[in-house]
């Protein structure tokens, strides 16, 4: 298995470019007002025709002429454990680009920035999502491990290394469709469509609102 990981953490990364077919668009506020925009896909199948489901999205803040660009791909398998994580990063300091996958209890993290790389192993397991500050689809993986009597999660977010212990209890819904409370490290409600896709999503305390957009 170890074995395995670190082949597939060798591999070369594959950028989530504005030509894939991203069909959902979220707005991001602060405070009312508007900060980024997202677009994101989420269907079934992974690379090299595994099963399971892959989400991709393209995160940009702003939304015109953005100083911040973030391009994720989440690979899960029927289970909803994670099989591949990309993110890259598009910033002031240039572009980082991480991967991570899991090994048994251990999520394996690789960094690579212009002129540096570096690898690290976290304590990982079923109850381990792996989240962004700024890429907000991912949180219907949350959606997907909630219970109507609450589930705790870790969340990891590679980019910044902030580790958070949350419950995510689900209130409601049919099939894939959620809506679910977050309390602990992480405070908030999200809902899913039926399709598992994010559609709403509000941390109260940083004043942050995520929603479909109209357009």
């Amino acid at each position: 298995m170890r074995i395995a990981v670190v082949l597939l953490l060798s591999l070369p990364a594959a950028q989530v470019t504005a030509q894939e077919s991203l069909e959902t668009k979220l707005v991001v506020t602060q405070e009312g007002r508007e900060t980024g925009r997202e677009e994101f896909t989420l269907g079934s199948g992974r690379g090299r025709g595994a099963p399971g489901s892959t989400l991709m999205a393209v995160a940009r803040y702003p939304a015109t002429n953005p100083l911040l660009k973030l391009g994720a791909t989440l690979e899960r398998t029927p289970e909803f454990a994670l099989a591949k994580f990309q993110l890259d990063v598009d910033g002031p300091n240039g572009t980082t680009i991480i991967l991570a996958a899991g090994s048994g209890a251990r999520l394996i993290v690789r960094t690579v920035a212009k002129g540096s790389e570096a690898g690290r192993e976290l304590p990982g397991g079923p109850d381990v999502v792996l989240l962004d500050e700024s890429v907000y689809s991912l949180y219907a993986a949350v959606a997907d491990l909630a219970t109507p009597a609450g589930k705790t999660l870790t969340g990891v977010f590679p980019r910044s290394g902030r580790r958070a212990s949350f419950v995510a209890r689900r209130e409601g819904g049919g099939g894939n469709s959620a809506q679910v409370t977050l309390s602990g490290d992480i405070n908030g409600t999200l809902d899913t469509d039926p399709k598992g896709r994010l559609r709403r999503l509000e941390f109260p305390g940083s004043n942050i609102l995520v929603t479909r957009a109209q357009d």
